[in-house]
């Protein structure tokens, strides 16, 4: 009886899974003398080619999308390359620009300083010039000199020398040796007719320390040098006393560069005004490299900043050097801001234009993965209903067969293989079922060497559970 109510099941199998496989054939589908064919219509590609098509689509887009902003990449890189190349070269170009400006102007304040305290006797050939005092020179010294230098200077001073009789008079620091050495030297240079009617300076060591000897020649209506007037100064005070001016008044680099407006106000700084000090540092030295003049911080400026420039200057008194160094928080300022923010501008918006693509691919990519994967386990339930149909329809005959051999006149050992049969064959059908339940689909185990397969084993849980949909409604209502 066993292999007759298992024949039974078979049959309930059979016929509900002709029902469901008809319930979820496609209209397109049809059936005819036992094959299928295509219901007519346009053409169209089948699910599979549909779904290789998008990922090939989506694939070549997004290849094409890296491939582009590679190339834009890169060609941002190489402009924002070139951009700060030339950024560099203008900046080095403006530091070096700045010494030069600074040298310049030095020359041009010394002139005027020579020619505003010389200004008594300068231009007397031909004229009937009095001989000024040498007060008055100092008076003039006042105005035009900064007043620390005649303070602090050791070697400060004023002269008039007779160059017949070689006496000199000074007041300041214009005395003793120095004062010798200065009248020797300017007859020297008389007698040598090295001295003519226009001013001039000189070096003159004193104490082992250099020292600047400005002086113009008193020139009577008939031609002869009556006197020459001058001041001493030590070099080094000089062109300190004159740098720190020029660096204080002067606009070293230029203002589009530096600022809406540049600070002439030495007592204050206002807010949008900008000063130098707080762009470049500047250093100056002799001939010999010994330093005459440096900015505050000027040692840590050379020491950071990778802008630096040399300007070379030549004087009667050997001349000087003036190094020049770029601040290195300044160069941001330097730089226009509409350059620097298109720049960042750029930048965002190609890495947010990347980030939104990539997010858009990853999207497409999963959507096609799940879909892809709703189409394989849809195609692994119409292979189980396929198996089990065809599958079921061997099984019932070979369980009707067992029946009829149960009921023959069989021998114990015949019977034995009758029931084994008939076990066999009921486990085949459990197994058919286990094909329906999607969960177990991706369910893998090793097999042998050969790969992977699909875990259809029988566990405890499908032993003692049966799907009430799987169950045979002949055998409930017979029970």
């Amino acid at each position: 009886m066993k292999g007759f109510h298992l024949w039974r099941e078979c049959l309930c199998d059979l016929c509900s899974t002709n029902l469901r496989t008809l319930s979820r054939r496609s209209p397109e589908m049809s059936q005819e003398n036992g094959q299928p064919r295509r219901a007519s219509g346009s053409w169209s590609l089948p699910p599979n080619a549909r779904s290789t098509t998008r990922v090939a689509l989506v694939a070549c887009t997004l290849l094409a999308t890296v491939a582009a902003l590679l190339i834009v990449t890169l060609q941002t890189r190489s402009a924002v390359q070139a951009l700060e190349e030339a950024g560099s070269h203008t900046l080095r170009d403006y530091t070096g620009y700045a010494g030069r400006m600074m040298g310049a102007e030095m020359l041009r304040r010394f002139s005027e300083q020579r020619a505003g305290i010389l200004a008594p006797v300068a231009g007397s050939a031909h004229r009937n010039v009095p001989a000024p005092t040498l007060q008055e020179l100092a008076s003039l010294g006042a105005q035009f000199l900064d007043d620390s230098l005649p303070a602090t200077d050791p070697h400060f001073g004023y002269f008039r020398l007779d160059p017949r009789s070689g006496a000199i008079w000074g007041i300041g620091h214009v005395s003793g040796p120095f004062a010798a050495q200065i009248a020797d030297t300017l007859r020297a240079l008389r007698l040598a007719s090295a001295i003519t009617a226009v001013q001039g300076i000189l070096a003159v060591p004193c104490d082992g320390v250099p020292c600047s000897v400005a002086y113009v020649p008193l020139v009577s209506r008939d031609g002869r040098v009556a006197a020459i007037y001058g001041y001493t100064y030590t070099r080094s005070r000089g062109m300190a006393a004159v740098a720190k001016r020029v660096f204080r008044e002067t606009p070293l680099l230029p203002i589009s560069f530096s600022g809406t407006r540049w600070n002439y106000d030495t007592t204050q700084v206002r807010s949008g005004e900008v000063t130098n000090d707080s762009l470049l540092a500047i250093r100056i030295k002799d001939r010999g490299e010994r330093l005459l003049w440096e900015t505050p911080g000027a040692a840590r400026v050379f020491a950071q900043s990778p802008y630096t420039g040399r300007a070379v200057f030549s004087t009667l008194t050997g001349g000087f050097v003036i190094e020049s160094a770029l601040e290195p928080v300044s160069e941001t300022s330097l730089i226009p801001g509409m350059v620097r923010r298109a720049q960042r501008w750029s930048m965002r918006s190609l890495i947010a234009f990347t980030v939104l693509l990539a997010i858009l691919s990853l999207i497409a990519l999963r959507g096609e993965r799940i879909g892809a994967k709703a189409r394989r386990v849809e195609a692994m339930q119409q292979l189980a209903l396929g198996l089990r149909h065809e599958v079921n329809n061997a099984l019932a005959s070979v369980l009707l067969n067992a029946e009829l051999l149960s009921e023959e006149r069989l021998n114990e050992g015949q019977l034995e293989h009758v029931e084994a049969i008939v076990e066999q064959a009921d486990r085949m059908r459990k197994v058919l079922r286990r094909l329906e339940q999607v969960d177990r689909l991706d369910v893998l185990v090793p097999y042998l060497n050969e790969g992977l397969m699909v875990d259809l084993s029988l566990t405890s849980a499908d032993r003692d559970v049966r799907p009430a949909a799987e169950e045979d409604p002949v055998n409930s209502s017979a029970g």
